[in-house]
């Protein structure tokens, strides 16, 4: 005949270690969906950055096309809430001589930069280009 002792040890678990164990479960959980959260959060913050690397990139490659390049800056709103800037400089180089470029070949510095909110952060995309035009 079994003993009392071995009847209480075959009855199951205590409140005490379903509870604990419901605890480790519990924070277990926390830190999986904190992850998730970080890793979807960050999904979403490489999108905006691909958005904003096709808007830069395009106003990079209107630059001296749809209109003549000439030093100074513009920019402006985009229609998803974007801002971009475009600044045109005059390069110049050590290595450059003296004598003027020819005709269509003078060479401007071109920065193209497109900015965002995220959250509580601003981020931006630049690019910088060479590009050959007429002299000023």
């Amino acid at each position: 005949m079994r003993s009392d002792r071995a009847l209480r040890r075959q009855g199951g678990f205590t409140l005490i270690e379903v509870l604990v164990a419901f605890t480790i479960f519990a924070l277990s959980f926390a830190a999986i969906l904190q992850i998730f959260s970080g890793g979807l959060h960050n999904g979403a913050t490489a999108d905006r950055a691909l958005i904003a690397l096709g808007h830069a990139e395009s106003l990079m490659a209107r630059a001296g096309v749809e209109e003549p390049l000439s030093p100074g800056r513009a920019g402006g709103r985009l229609d998803d809430g974007m801002t971009w800037q475009r600044s045109v400089s005059l390069y110049s180089d050590a290595a450059m001589t003296a004598e003027p470029p020819p005709p269509g070949m003078t060479p401007y510095a071109v920065t193209v930069s497109v900015t965002w909110q995220d959250r509580d952060r601003t981020r931006d995309v630049t690019l910088n280009s060479l590009r050959l035009g007429d002299a000023p």
